[in-house]
Formats: structure tokens, C-alpha cells, sequence
């Protein structure tokens, strides 16, 4: 199976139906996140789904009055942790014991690794590694939203500071990174060209 004729349909949608996406594929989206590649597998984020209407146009409020935060089925929060530090090693390997037929401890010197390395990085530097791993979850959701015909507009225009305080992610120490619209299109309405770089220019192979 190739994603290729999904992202050939895909753009960002500005202006969506008030057609709902169904429970169901909003749980497949949140795994495909959820099974995304992430640094070490620590995955410093997660994912809060909002489609109450009121909640909904307050949000809006803070991401420049753009319609799809207001009109979209469901507007998805992707949160990075703020404290990068050796709890959420420690819950990564509770859960490879939990999951896998390791032996508790087996894994301690490679624990000891990971924590040694986010160590070096400075609150900036964790921060910035914490959002990377979070944009590539994005990547994998986008792909499963476009490979099941779900409309989607990935977005960095809003005021995190705002969306923290209305959703309370302070409080669990969580940083709205990026949020992402979804829902349907207006069949009726022309898709626009899509416009990218040429493949000449963009890849390059070194024989």
C-alpha cells in the first residue's frame, strides 16, 4: 500500500463542512500518533481532542479568529512535556517491562544512556528536542487522516500561552506545541492546485 495517492489529495483545509468525523477514525488518528517514531520511543507529548463548540470559539479567539479552529469537527492539541528529566525515562522502561518479556532491571544501563543524554541538554534544548519528537507524531497522523479521506490543517498560528491557560496544561506541565483542524470538505468545492518543488530540485542523490 502507498500513501502516495493520499497526500496527492490532501492540502490543508481552510473553511470545513458540518460534517462530523466519527468517533472510530478519531480513535485511528490518535493511534497513528501514538505509534509514531519518537527519540528513543519517550514520546515527551500527547494529545488532547477538543469538539465542544463553545470551548471551540474560545480557542479561536487565540489563534487569530482563524474559521477552522471554530468550525472544524474536532481540533486536536498536540502537547509537549516541559520537564525533560529522568521521570519519563523511567516511565518509558515501566512500560517495556510491562509490555515485553524483559526482566525488570535488564534494561538499567540503557536507561542509564538515555537519561545521560537528555541530561546535557539545557531547559531551551529539551524543549526544542520535546516539539521535534511532537511534529513527527504530527507527520504520522496526517498520513492516517489523509489515507481515510479526513480533511486536516495543521497549524503554529495561535497564542500557546493562551491555549495552556484555557485548557489547563500548565498545571500538568504541558506545552501546546501545534494543533491540527479535522473534518470534511465541501465536495462541491474545487480542490486547489497542489504546488510543490520540483523532485530535481528537491532530492538530490549522491552515486
Amino acid at each position: 500500500m502507498s500513501t502516495l495517492p493520499a497526500l496527492q489529495w490532501r492540502y490543508s483545509l481552510k473553511n470545513f463542512s458540518n460534517r462530523k468525523v466519527p468517533q472510530s477514525q478519531v480513535n485511528d488518528l490518535i493511534e497513528a500518533a501514538r505509534l509514531s517514531a519518537s527519540s528513543y520511543g519517550l514520546q515527551p507529548y500527547q494529545v488532547w481532542i477538543i469538539e465542544e463548540p463553545t470551548l471551540l470559539a474560545q480557542l479561536a479567539e487565540h489563534a487569530y479568529g482563524q474559521s477552522q479552529v471554530k468550525h472544524c469537527s474536532h481540533l486536536l492539541v498536540f502537547a509537549n512535556e516541559t520537564q525533560i528529566n529522568d521521570q519519563i525515562v523511567d516511565r518509558y522502561f515501566q512500560h517495556y517491562y510491562q509490555q515485553t518479556s524483559a526482566a525488570i532491571g535488564s534494561a538499567e544501563g540503557y536507561a542509564d544512556h538515555i537519561k545521560s543524554a537528555l541530561a546535557v541538554k539545557d531547559e531551551q534544548e529539551g524543549q526544542s528536542w520535546a516539539q521535534q519528537q511532537t511534529y513527527i507524531a504530527l507527520g504520522a497522523l496526517l498520513s492516517e487522516a489523509a489515507m481515510q479521506r479526513i480533511d486536516t490543517c495543521p497549524m503554529t498560528g495561535f497564542e500557546p500561552e493562551a491555549f495552556n491557560r484555557i485548557l489547563g496544561l500548565d498545571d500538568k506541565q504541558l506545552n501546546a506545541c501545534v494543533i491540527c483542524a479535522i473534518g470534511y470538505r465541501d465536495q462541491t468545492a474545487e480542490p486547489p492546485v497542489k504546488v510543490r518543488i520540483p523532485t530535481e530540485e528537491f532530492a538530490h542523490f549522491l552515486a
